[in-house]
């Protein structure tokens, strides 16, 4: 069994112009600000590590999901891709239940701060939502914790 994390950058891992005196900045190339505050990078790269878990990117910030790999050396297993979104439906809802479907011995994750957008009868039982709880827009280390005892 894997247990697969489908991760969002904005307000999920990094905050909006985020500047906290443990932000790790992300060069992008004059596309605006972006940095992740140090406990949640640390965090990243120890769950990319674990047996059996693996990190997928949840976003449309392509350019972003690649600079973040190459500067910070994460382990990023796939990206999803929101094509065909059905008119009125948060367009990574598709994605994130399909991925989940096609995983169902494995624990499926998103962790997003617009999955609360979801709006289905039932998720498949393998797929959990968190929402960031954190004070700054992000996950907090409870949030991570959640993650972790999944």
């Amino acid at each position: 069994m894997t247990k697969y994390l489908l991760l969002d950058i904005d307000d999920t891992i990094a905050p909006q112009l985020y500047r906290g005196s443990d932000a790790v900045e992300i060069e992008t190339w004059g596309r605006g600000h972006l940095a992740i505050p140090r406990y949640i990078l640390d965090w990243l790269k120890n769950f990319s590590k674990g047996n059996n878990q693996s990190i997928w990117w949840c976003t449309d910030r392509t350019n972003e999901t690649t600079q973040i790999e190459s500067q910070l050396k994460l382990n990023i297993q796939g990206k999803l891709r929101f094509d065909n979104v059905p008119r009125g439906v948060w367009k990574k809802q598709a994605s994130i239940i399909k991925f989940a479907v096609e995983h169902p011995k494995d624990i499926v994750i998103c962790a997003d701060n617009d999955a609360d957008l979801i709006k289905v009868d039932t998720l498949p039982k393998n797929l959990h939502l968190v929402i960031p709880t954190g004070t700054i827009k992000a996950l907090s280390k409870e949030d991570l914790n959640i993650i972790d005892s999944y």
